[in-house]
């Protein structure tokens, strides 16, 4: 069985314009932007590039005006009198800041959190008994939605990085958020009912999570959804192969089970079985934020 994400943040409401009022009463809280946390893949700085090639060098033009010379050097342009140098600072120069991570360094840092997500998950354990007795965290009979936002470790982001190849996923934060609606059809077996409440259900997420996402934007982060009918991202312009159904084995790690009926699959809830209804969201907004922090923590 596949490892499920540790840390979450758990909404019980009863239905899912509830769950859109609930991030658009947050969505002022920070107005700076955050969209630096995630570098599209192949971007540039516009500002500081000239355009290439060079109307009059040719190719062989500066593609930076700053640092003309070979090597990326350039003069200064300050007329004050130059700092002295020194042995203390003539050789200040942080490796980091040139050289990309080795892939060495790389796995100790994996298997670094591995043993900080292993050492929290023994802390919690105990913590999740008592949990389930929560009153917060058991939906009530009037809550037809669970709302869930996993912080996704660095570990298994490469899982998901086949949906957005246009966005490094592995820097910054990457909150993963599932949206499970209860279904009143058995959602493992076909009739005409269960496939008109499937449409339904599908017209409510996309729009229930069109506006989550609005307003995540608007609090100055990237979000983005997972069309449930095709399983590809929904707002973004860009194209991928890649597709994450409700029926992905990636959804073990955020808390579903996959149950194989021979002629098809279904996924399973938690609470309310096959009865459910799953997508989900991806954004950079951490859990620590107030949109997502006023989550119960579990």
């Amino acid at each position: 069985m596949a490892s499920r994400l540790l840390t979450r943040r758990v909404l019980y409401l009863p239905n899912l314009r509830a769950a859109v009022n609930h991030f658009r009463a947050f969505s002022w809280s920070n107005d700076d932007t955050k969209l630096e946390d995630f570098k599209i893949v192949g971007e540039t700085d516009s500002e500081s590039c000239t355009i290439w090639p060079d109307n009059k060098l040719g190719p062989f033009g500066p593609q930076d005006k700053r640092f003309p010379m070979p090597g990326k050097i350039g003069t200064s342009l300050r007329h004050d009198k130059p700092a002295e140098i020194t042995p203390t600072n003539s050789l200040r120069v942080e490796p980091e800041a040139i050289f990309e991570q080795l892939p060495s360094q790389r796995y100790l840092d994996v298997l670094g959190q591995v043993k900080e997500e292993a050492e929290y998950l023994e802390d919690v354990i105990g913590f999740e008994e008592e949990s389930n007795t929560d009153k917060s965290l058991v939906p009530s009979a009037d809550d037809m939605l669970e709302c869930v936002a996993h912080e996704c470790p660095q570990m298994i982001r490469k899982d998901f990085a086949d949906l957005f190849p246009w966005i490094d996923i592995t820097r910054g934060h990457l909150t993963i958020i599932t949206i499970s609606q209860k279904t009143k059809e058995d959602m493992s077996g076909w009739s005409l009912e269960v496939e008109e409440e499937r449409e339904q259900l599908l017209e409510s997420f996309v729009h229930g999570a069109t506006e989550i996402c609005e307003a995540l934007q608007k609090a100055g982060y990237w979000a983005d959804f997972i069309d449930p009918s095709c399983g590809k991202p929904y707002l973004s312009d860009h194209h991928t192969n890649a597709s994450l159904y409700e029926t992905d084995e990636r959804y073990r790690k955020l808390g579903f089970e996959i149950d194989d009926l021979g002629c098809c699959k279904v996924v399973r809830h938690h609470i309310w079985g096959t009865k459910a209804y799953v997508g989900c969201l991806f954004t950079n907004a951490p859990t620590t934020v107030p949109i997502l922090e006023m989550m119960v923590k579990n």
